[in-house]
Formats: C-alpha cells, sequence, structure tokens
C-alpha cells in the first residue's frame, strides 16, 4: 500500500464506504460461466467484493483464493463463509490489485473469477493464475450497448477477446452487450 492519503488508500477506502453495513449475497454463479465444463480445484476470485461467487465457487467445491482491496467486503464475505459452513474452503486477503496478483497462486487455479473489474495491465496475470485446462471467466463493463462512451472505467470495443487472443487461451465464449462485456477462456 502507498502512504495513507495515496491512491490505494483512497480506493480502499472508496470500496470500503461502499460495502459498510452490506452484507454477502445469496451465493452466485459468475456471468457467463453457466454450461462450462469445469474441474475441481482452486478457484482465484479477483476483486472479490461482497465474495457472492467466491461462495458459489466455495459451495461447488472449489478451494477459493479470495482477494479484494477492501478491508469490509472481506469481513462480509468472511461472515458468510462462516454461517453457510465453508470458512475452511475460503482463503481470504485484503491486498492492493495494482500490486498485482498473488504470486503464490500462479499456474495453480482450475477457474479463474474476475467479475466487473478491469485492469488491462493484469489481463496477462489472469491467464499465468491457470493451471493447464483452466476456465478464467471474466466481465467487465464495456461501451457497448450504450448511447455514449461510457466512463473511464469501460472496455472500448472488442477489448477482451483482443487481449485474450494473444495467450495461451482458447475462447470458449464472448458476449458484449448493455454495457458489459464477459469472456470464457480456456488456457491449453
Amino acid at each position: 500500500m502507498t502512504c495513507e492519503d495515496g491512491p490505494v488508500q483512497a480506493d480502499a477506502e472508496r470500496w470500503n464506504g461502499r460495502y459498510d453495513g452490506k452484507l454477502t449475497g445469496d451465493p452466485s454463479m459468475p456471468k457467463g460461466l453457466g454450461g462450462v465444463r469445469l474441474e475441481r480445484g482452486r478457484c482465484l476470485d479477483v476483486a472479490c467484493g461482497l465474495g457472492a461467487q467466491s461462495l458459489w465457487a466455495a459451495q461447488n467445491g472449489f478451494e477459493v483464493v479470495a482477494v479484494d482491496a477492501s478491508d469490509v467486503a472481506i469481513t462480509a464475505l468472511n461472515s458468510a463463509a462462516v454461517q453457510l459452513g465453508i470458512r475452511d474452503r475460503v482463503d481470504s486477503r485484503v491486498i492492493d490489485l495494482d500490486e498485482g496478483l498473488p504470486s503464490d497462486v500462479g499456474n495453480s487455479c482450475s477457474l479463474v473469477i474476475c467479475q466487473r473489474f478491469r485492469d488491462p495491465d493484469l489481463y496477462e496475470q489472469l491467464v499465468y493464475m491457470l493451471e493447464p485446462g483452466g476456465v478464467l471467466v471474466i466481465t467487465v463493463l464495456s461501451q457497448v450497448g450504450l448511447d455514449g462512451e461510457g466512463g473511464e472505467f469501460h472496455a472500448p470495443p472488442g477489448e477482451l477477446v483482443d487481449a485474450f487472443r494473444e495467450f495461451d487461451v482458447t475462447i470458449e465464449r464472448h458476449v458484449e452487450l448493455d454495457g458489459e462485456a464477459t469472456l470464457v477462456a480456456r488456457r491449453r
């Protein structure tokens, strides 16, 4: 983390404020993953927020590493995991994603989830987290289907497909409409 008034701290405070007083919702499958063949193993949930997808993965046999900048969100996730009796399957961590993804998880995930968090600088690392045959599901805000260009966090049309075709993955699914883009890819 940077100094208290730096951008990392400001980002964590913004998300802490957004999550303060909220509970994790029901466990939910990541958008775009329905019908995709998965092998159980380790799952990395990047920018997990309150952790609904982390809980879904843990309930479905994955050992989950859930990471987020917000300690408030991680606390909510931990509480929900305890209530569901799956806390032993969720390794939750407060991390600065500007520093990258946890190195101890590299090449070991059968599933990587990244829902509604966009950082093109992390795209290659997302693939690196996957073991051979592992699946990545990523959803980002997109300019496609919007009246204007959207905000600074909206991906330009085709960003996910263009970026991930450069890596050692097979793209199994890509949908881009109504302000969102979702891509499912399997590491070769």
